[in-house]
Parts: structure tokens; sequence; C-alpha cells
């Protein structure tokens, strides 16, 4: 296997950064950011930025960005034939919007929390499109929701309250490389539970025709011997296999070859 010029897309902490420099399949790092004996590359647009990939023979670029993500970043350098690591600007709505989320896991019966038209029980969540709190009265959804609506009109009618659940909390990470997801395994997790759960997810993105390489990770309660989701994220996989081989393994489709150790 060759070894690969990479381009960081945003504002990858260290542990992950350092997972990309040491691998073995790495060439020559760059970053759209400052970063000691690291080449910039700055760009206005994403045209812009799919040309100089090109011109400097980028063989990857993974994007940490979920802004850029949701403006379509990873759509644009797809289009221009840039190996990419990242969702696409649809997916973003996993993240962004609960009603899309709610949609989603319902169709594919992802296990979450029940959702109430009025409170059945406290404490309980109130949530909306990008924030959540925890309730123990009446008064505090209340007021929780002329907060929101004071805040924004908008974002105030994505209102819903949920089921509070008792249990431990856990991240999932699962890799998609179009024909294959692997969600890595957690010794804290059943197997069977996280084997249940990775196939639901598959058959969402799948069935959806989902057009991206890349990783997203789950966001889970387990409680009653299930596993609840109660939201997604784009953290960087934490994994002791070497990153590089594990994402240039995904461009090409062959992501059900690998054994994948995590941290």
């Amino acid at each position: 296997m060759d070894a690969y010029n990479v381009l960081i897309i945003g504002d990858i902490n260290a542990k992950s950064l350092l997972l990309i420099k040491n691998s073995k399949y790495l060439n020559k790092l760059y970053t759209n950011f400052e970063y000691p004996n690291t080449a910039e590359v700055k760009f206005n647009t994403f045209r812009e930025l799919a040309k100089k990939c090109k011109a400097l023979k980028i063989d990857m670029v993974i994007v940490e960005d979920s802004k850029l993500i949701f403006q379509g970043i990873v759509d644009v350098l797809k289009k221009n034939f840039i190996n990419c690591i990242g969702i696409t600007a649809f997916w973003t709505n996993l993240i962004l919007s609960n009603k899309f989320k709610s949609e989603m896991t319902s169709k594919y019966q992802i296990n979450t929390p029940e959702r109430f038209l009025y409170p059945k029980e406290f404490p309980l969540f109130v949530k909306a499109d990008g924030f959540s709190k925890i309730a123990h009265s009446m008064d505090e959804v209340i007021s929780f929701k002329q907060e929101l609506f004071n805040f924004s009109p908008v974002i105030a009618k994505s209102i819903f309250l949920e089921k509070f659940i008792e249990g431990n909390k856990y991240i999932l990470t699962s890799l998609y490389d179009g024909k294959t997801l692997i969600t890595l395994p957690n010794q804290d997790l059943p197997k069977e539970k996280i084997s249940e759960y990775n196939d639901k997810l598959f058959k969402m993105f799948r069935s959806e025709n989902a057009n991206f390489i890349g990783y997203i990770n789950s966001s889970v309660i387990f409680s009653e011997n299930k596993l609840f989701n109660i939201g997604f994220n784009l953290d960087f996989p934490k994994t002791n296999s070497d990153i590089i081989f594990i994402f240039n393994s995904m461009i090409y489709q062959k992501l059900d070859e690998l054994d994948i150790f995590i941290i």
C-alpha cells in the first residue's frame, strides 16, 4: 500500500490529529489551519478547494468541520472526484433536526425514548432542534418553552417532550463505505446489541441510498436490555488501528475486510 497526501479540513483535536500523523501510510499532511511543519491550504469556495486538491495531488480529504459539511463541502468535493471522508449535507439532518432523526429512527425501528404530547411523568426531556433540557415540573417545561420561543419562534415549533431513561450513556462509532457499515465494539455493551443496532443503521443508509464515505457517532443509553439512540454527532473515530489505512480501505469499499480495534 502506498503513502498518501492527506488534507484535514476543520478543527481536529490533538489526539485525533496524532492518529493521522502517526500513520505509516501518510506521505504529506495538509491542513486548512495553522499547524507546525504542515502545509496550509486556504480557499474561498469549495470549487477552489477542489482545484487545489487536484493541483497538490491530495489523495484524501478528511472533513472535520460540521458547519462546512452542512454547507455542502463533501458534496462539492465528491462531484469533482476528490476522495473525501465525511457525510454529505443531507445526512447532517440526523444531527441538526430532531424531526428528521425521529422520522428516520422510527422508519428503521431504531429504539428511541418515547415522546409525549403532554407530560406523563417527571423528570422528562424538553427538546427542540439543537436544544435539550431536563424538566422536573410543569413549570420548568413552560419556562423552557418560553425561553426557546423568545430565542427563536421557528426553533420553538420543533419542541417535543421525551421520556427520561435511566441507564449508562455510551458513544458508538460507525464507519460506512457505501457498501458496508461497521459499528466499532464497546467492551461495556453486549456484542449482540451492537450488532443489532448496526444492522438497523446499515439498513437505513442503504435503503435511503446514502452516498457518502465516512463516519458517524450514535449517543446511546443501555436500558431494559435495549440500546436507545438519543442523538448523533461527528466526533473523530478512536482506534488503535492505522486510521489512514482504514479510510483508504473505505474509499475502495473494503471495510468488510478489516479487523478494527478501538482505543
